[in-house]
Formats: structure tokens, C-alpha cells, sequence
């Protein structure tokens, strides 16, 4: 067994399957922490402006 040889292999599995588990993330409802931040400040913002009208 080489281990150099090991490590290529791991990599080329990880190329293959970040892909498909973002897409079953995307697809199951996950979603990742950046965007989630990015939605709850534009939510806050978009209250601000609601109380203002009011």
C-alpha cells in the first residue's frame, strides 16, 4: 500500500462527492450559515422599514 497513492484516491472521491452532498443539502432544506445570516439582517431591515411606514 502506498500512501501517496491513498491520498490521491481520497482526493478524487472528495471531487466526486462534494457535488452530489451539496445538491442532497440544497434539495433537503439545509442551507449554510452565510446565507442564513445574509436572510435573518435583510428580514431585521426589511422590518425596520415596515415600522417606519407604520
Amino acid at each position: 500500500m502506498n500512501p501517496f497513492t491513498m491520498m490521491k484516491d481520497a482526493k478524487n472521491m472528495e471531487k466526486m462527492m462534494k457535488p452530489a452532498l451539496e445538491k442532497f443539502m440544497l434539495d433537503s432544506g439545509f442551507v449554510k450559515k452565510d446565507e442564513l445570516i445574509k436572510l435573518e439582517k435583510r428580514i431585521h431591515f426589511l422590518e425596520k422599514q415596515l415600522k417606519k411606514i407604520s
